[in-house]
């Protein structure tokens, strides 16, 4: 017997069939957390992620991709995680040393597949870290501090870092030691109790599981006393070779004798037209008589040669001869404003600088005032400091260190009209 669809059992159909189709249409692809990457050696690594939504369907299958290029998907390197959980995580082999890797993990259910965000890892090196000994950015009597240095190499895990020194090249960590912990980052430090006068040699170690490393040695010369000026400004002094030099520009505004030094007014007034004008300046032109003032002050050669003496009793103005024995001791024809400056000049030991034992000149660029009373900056123009040797009846010799940090250090000559600075030598 035939059986006739009634209209409510066709309706009920449409309406089963149309529930099904809408529950279909409301799931989605599945959805993952961030890849949580641990464990990274030379050649593996863990991954980790968890099920963050199954997008209304079970989820068949999870993993994890990976490339060397970037954006991997399953038609690179894959990895199924053994069961599907919340969270999951496989472990990747067979990598390559020192190589990047971008890893993303991935989810399947009927619908689709999602991938999460990328992440990338380095695999580490199979040897000991490489170190970068920090620059010496102060340096007193008793006490060095350095700053910048690190570990640059991706490797195994740092067990200990930090600088060692000693009066000998080449010191280790059985030699006096700062410890700065473990993990990689700068190696910057503050050493203290050192002896004045002493030349030391400071370089940066670090420690993994395959043994220590070390960074090049930096070398310096702690100051060996003090002197002080008429006015009682106190100047630090340091022995390079067989000369004894202030570590700073010359800031008296007073001739040893007590007699005080005559400045214009204003600061810019041309002296072009005067006859052997005796005068100093601050090196910006500003000021007056103000003494205060750490770069130094700028002075006339012919206050430089004037009998009643510019530089404190015991000490003079240096010759060109006593400048040259100085440059050729830091470096000779090779040495450069980077060599000769503040924060600079702390030679690395090397072969090629064996004429360069130390550094602690501590060049302050402050530029110079030309005849004409314009101050000239040393961003542009660097600096020149006065020796007492004359040229002419018109000009004096003078050390030039350029603004730039592979400029040449060299001899010239000017208008003894002109202010530069002044250094002072021991007697």
């Amino acid at each position: 017997m035939k059986r006739i669809l009634t209209p409510a059992v066709i309706t009920t159909g449409i309406l089963i069939v149309l529930l099904m189709t809408t529950c279909e249409y409301d799931i989605r692809p599945p959805c993952t957390g961030k890849t949580l990457i641990s464990y990274v050696t030379t050649t593996e690594a863990t991954v980790e992620s968890q099920i963050i939504w199954d997008g209304g369907a079970n989820v068949k299958e999870l993993g994890f991709c990976w490339n060397t290029s970037g954006h991997p998907t399953k038609a690179d390197f894959y990895l199924e995680a053994e069961e599907v959980t919340e969270i999951f995580s496989v472990r990747l082999k067979e990598l390559s040393e020192g190589s990047k890797y971008y890893v993303r993990s991935y989810a399947i259910n009927r619908v689709g597949t999602y991938y999460s965000e990328v992440e990338v890892f380095t695999t580490q090196t199979n040897k000991l870290p490489s170190v970068n000994t920090p620059r010496v950015t102060f340096v007193s009597h008793i006490t060095v501090e350095l700053s910048g240095g690190g570990i640059t190499d991706n490797t195994y895990d740092i067990f200990s870092k930090g600088i060692c020194w000693s009066t000998s090249r080449s010191p280790t960590i059985d030699d006096p030691k700062v410890d700065l912990g473990s993990g990689f980052g700068w190696l910057s430090c503050r050493i203290e109790g050192l002896t004045p006068g002493t030349v030391y040699y400071l370089r940066a170690y670090a420690t993994n599981v395959l043994g220590i490393a070390y960074g090049g040695n930096r070398v310096i010369r702690t100051f060996d006393g003090y002197i002080t000026d008429y006015e009682g400004h106190v100047y630090s002094t340091v022995r390079l070779g067989n000369q004894e030099w202030m570590t700073r520009n010359l800031q008296t505004i007073y001739f040893s004798n007590s007699d005080k030094i005559k400045t214009t007014y204003p600061p810019t007034l041309n002296t072009e037209q005067e006859d052997k004008p005796v005068y100093q300046w601050m090196h910006n032109g500003y000021g007056g008589f103000q003494t205060q003032d750490p770069s130094g002050r700028l002075y006339t050669w012919y206050a430089v040669a004037d009998s009643r003496n510019l530089c404190p009793t015991g000490w003079h103005v240096p010759s060109i001869d006593e400048w040259n024995e100085l440059l050729n001791h830091l470096g000779g024809d090779t040495l450069t404003t980077r060599d000769f400056t503040w924060c600079n000049n702390y030679h690395w030991d090397s072969p090629s600088n064996t004429s360069a034992t130390e550094g602690s000149f501590h060049a302050q660029l402050v530029g110079f005032r030309d005849v004409t009373g314009e101050f000239h900056h040393a961003s542009r123009y660097g600096t020149y400091w006065w020796s007492a040797t004359e040229v002419s009846s018109a000009n004096g010799y003078a050390i030039h260190c350029g603004k730039d940090d592979f400029d040449r250090i060299n001899q010239t000559n000017r208008n003894k009209k002109s202010g530069f600075t002044v250094r002072c030598v021991k007697d």
